[in-house]
């Protein structure tokens, strides 16, 4: 019984120490901005039908390309549009709750291959609660009237005819 309590105890700090690894943030350089391509999926309320909305959206990051010489965007040149390199892949699942509160999981995957994750939560104010009203005063109670005095019994003769 000792060694499963230990073994339990021993597994939750383990699993709480990789959460907070996990959780540590490490700063990064400048990163150039990129375009998601949506593919946003509404799924139906899921979530044991608690009504939370549940949005999963899969998509490209995209750069634009710049000469390798000058370092300027590159354009097309019959369009004039923007040449967009895909630099990885963005997936994005978004829980909404009835409550308001908004939990979003990022995973982002560049072309070599690492991947890195951000959990975003929102949870909105909560409203004040308006101010208790106070009761009323209750009404004293009147004293009570002291009990009389219980009458002496007699005392009891020791041995009253008992064999």
């Amino acid at each position: 019984m000792k060694k499963i309590l230990l073994a339990g105890a021993s597994a939750l700090l383990a699993v709480s120490a990789v959460t907070a690894y996990a959780q540590d943030e490490t700063p990064e350089t400048e990163t150039p901005d990129v375009d998601v391509e949506d593919g946003d999926t509404p799924i139906e309320p899921t979530a044991g039908g608690n009504g939370a909305q549940v949005v999963r959206a899969q998509g490209d990051l995209l750069e634009q390309a710049t000469d390798p010489e000058t370092g300027e965007p590159l354009f097309d040149e019959t369009t004039g549009d923007p040449i967009m390199n895909v630099v990885g892949t963005q997936s994005t699942h978004t829980v909404t709750t009835p409550s308001g509160n908004i939990n979003t999981v990022t995973k982002t995957t560049d072309l070599d291959g690492n991947t890195k994750t951000t959990v975003d939560h929102f949870r909105p104010e909560k409203a004040e609660r308006p101010a208790r009203a106070e009761r009323p005063e209750k009404a004293e109670r009147p004293e009570k009237a002291e009990r009389p005095e219980k009458p002496e019994r007699p005392e009891k003769p020791e041995n009253a005819g008992r064999p």
